[in-house]
């Protein structure tokens, strides 16, 4: 009896290692073929979309709208995020969070000690 629930156990942890490995393979080949592949119509989508054409604007030296809010964006982008830009009501749920862990405290440093000591005796 014994025997037969050794051979079960083995058995089954042969058949989920072999699962296992097959699966390991499986995604192994799967990444490889992947790599492969996206390569070439990334290469081919920027070959196709041309360069726009200079306008007469920027020939002159002249800066249009569309250009000064592009600088704009990408200068916003670019600062690292202040403290004033967090939005009030999140500093707010941290301190309330903060006066309730607060009381917490204090409720478990003014408990009584001795008074659990005697409700285990």
């Amino acid at each position: 009896m014994l025997n037969d629930g050794l051979t079960l156990s083995l058995m089954g942890m042969g058949v989920v290692f072999a699962v296992l490995a097959l699966l390991a393979l499986s995604i192994k080949g799967i990444s490889l073929l992947d790599k492969e592949a996206a390569p070439a119509p990334a290469a081919s989508a920027a070959a196709v979309v041309p360069a726009p054409p200079p306008t007469s604007a920027s020939d002159s030296g002249d800066i249009t709208g569309e250009q000064v809010a592009a600088i704009a964006v990408a200068l916003a982008l670019s600062e690292p995020p202040s403290a004033s830009s967090i939005p009030p009501s999140a500093s707010r749920s941290g301190e309330s969070a903060g006066s309730w862990l607060q009381s917490g405290r204090m409720r478990v440093l003014g408990s009584n000690s001795s008074g659990a000591r005697e409700r285990r005796n």
